[in-house]
């Protein structure tokens, strides 16, 4: 079969297994769950008598298919709320720079020499990464999303797409309104897809462009996903230019009365909690901070604030280096206990909850194993290894598990991954067409960025 036409029954039975459910409670004893109609059915202890009576084509019964789960454990699918998924393209490609130089001397040179063909490539094994990992759900922040929601559709996965739109040089409204109609016809594609208006910053979107854009996210009913408060030096530089800071000059163009994505949001300050809204999200990614020597910021000693809904980020392969939010969360908590100075504190119960956060700032009806849901899942084997013996499943997988761990991934009750291997994606494909596109960008040279960092 195909790699990406595997399709879903139309009953399923997770017989067996462990369940880990979104508010990192392990349900007593071995549980078997019903799936029809890419829903969960019924969560069951395990020897239940499941219904297995659907029809078949010829008005008969058909017996449901049955995996075998025993010995492994069922959570809801991994998130990743802010990402670049297209930039694999650059993956170990701008290493040990400053951040100036970073964006200035090699990622924006380059990245303007991508072509939709190289960003399609890019999306396409970005998505092979995620489920790797465990991955059902990304928000990603990119160019061309009209080809990254082809990938989407293609393979499975369920998104959030925001089209990157600068607010500087000529052609600005342009641009945004060609975003805005973007989403306009390709809202209703698919329940799987949706959509939000996507400006860079405050920094690169000054005041009129950011309330231009804004009104075009108001009058779609779509929310914004934007990157806020990265480093200190565009606090600062914020305050020196508009006397505010990047969260006020957000708030001021009336975004966070919106839903909103923070990317990153690592300097906020105390008072900017103030600003945000009830349906506020901010999208951390450690590595990259870590990697590109961002600062310490705010948002471990902030941390515990209800108005600060942490959920796990990757910002793509080009700075963090894998679309791994397992790896994310584990330094965000280890971070958390380094800089409070407290082993206690950042728990495996406050890691798993960030990990699961995605889902409540996706609102699609995701992230939990019971009735009614969609069977976005994971069925993690924790008999390996790296990760055996289990005596904290929570341990387990927060601080020990990673891709080889991950057996099957499903979304709406189709196999995206199966007994460790990615069906969705016709992987050797994808990886050839990367790196044909990796070689064309770096032959091409770099071309001339539009803005700078």
């Amino acid at each position: 079969m195909p790699a990406n036409k595997e399709k879903a029954s139309a009953e399923l039975v997770l017989a067996g297994a462990l369940v880990l459910d979104a508010d990192g409670r392990l349900l007593e004893g071995p549980h078997d769950i019903v799936i029809r109609g890419g829903k969960i059915a019924a969560v069951r202890p395990a020897g239940s008598d499941v219904a297995r009576g659907n029809s078949g084509a010829s008005g008969g019964p058909q017996a449901p298919e049955v995996v075998d789960c025993s010995g492994c454990v069922v959570t809801p699918g991994l998130v990743i709320l802010h990402t670049h998924a297209p930039m694999v393209l650059f993956r170990g490609f701008a290493e040990d720079m400053s951040i100036d130089d970073w964006f200035n001397k090699r990622i924006w040179p380059y990245e303007s020499r991508l072509t939709p063909d190289h960003i399609e490539a890019g999306a396409r094994l970005a998505v092979v990464e995620m489920v790797e990992h465990g991955v059902t759900a990304f928000a990603d922040h990119y160019f061309e999303a009209d080809r990254i929601a082809d990938v989407v559709l293609d393979t499975g996965i369920r998104a959030d797409l925001a089209p990157t739109v600068f607010g500087l040089g000529e052609g600005f409204a342009e641009r945004a309104d060609a975003a805005a109609e973007l989403i306009a016809r390709r809202r209703d594609d698919d329940p799987r897809l949706t959509f939000r208006m996507g400006p860079h910053a405050p920094y690169t979107c000054p005041p009129p462009a950011m309330e231009h854009i804004v009104r075009r996210a108001r009058e779609l009913g779509v929310g914004l996903h934007l990157h806020v408060s990265e480093t200190r030096a565009q606090v600062e530089e914020s305050r020196r230019r508009e006397g505010r800071t990047p969260f006020a000059a957000v708030a001021a163009a009336g975004g966070f009365e919106l839903p909103v994505i923070v990317a990153h949001g690592l300097w906020v300050e105390e008072e900017d909690l103030t600003l945000v809204g009830p349906d506020t999200w901010f999208a951390v990614s450690p590595k990259t901070y870590l990697k590109l020597a961002m600062g310490e910021g705010s948002l471990w000693r902030l941390w515990g604030d209800p108005r600060l809904r942490v959920a796990a980020g990757t910002d793509g392969a080009a700075s963090s280096n894998t679309l791994n939010p397992l790896e994310q969360v584990r330094l965000w908590a280890l971070l958390g206990k380094h800089a409070s100075g407290r082993a206690d504190r950042f728990t495996l119960e406050d890691a798993w909850r960030v990990l699961m956060s995605g889902h409540r700032a996706f609102g699609r009806g995701t992230g939990a194993v019971q009735p009614g849901w969609e069977a976005d899942l994971v069925v993690w084997d924790l008999e390996q290894p790296n990760t055996a013996p289990v005596h904290d499943v929570l341990a387990a997988i927060i601080y020990s598990a990673d891709a080889r761990n991950v057996r099957d991934v499903l979304v709406s009750g189709r196999f995206l991954k199966r007994d460790f291997k990615v069906v969705a994606v016709d992987v050797a494909e994808a990886l050839r067409q990367v790196e044909e596109a990796a070689r064309a960008v770096v032959a091409r040279g770099p071309g001339r960025a539009t803005v700078t960092y």
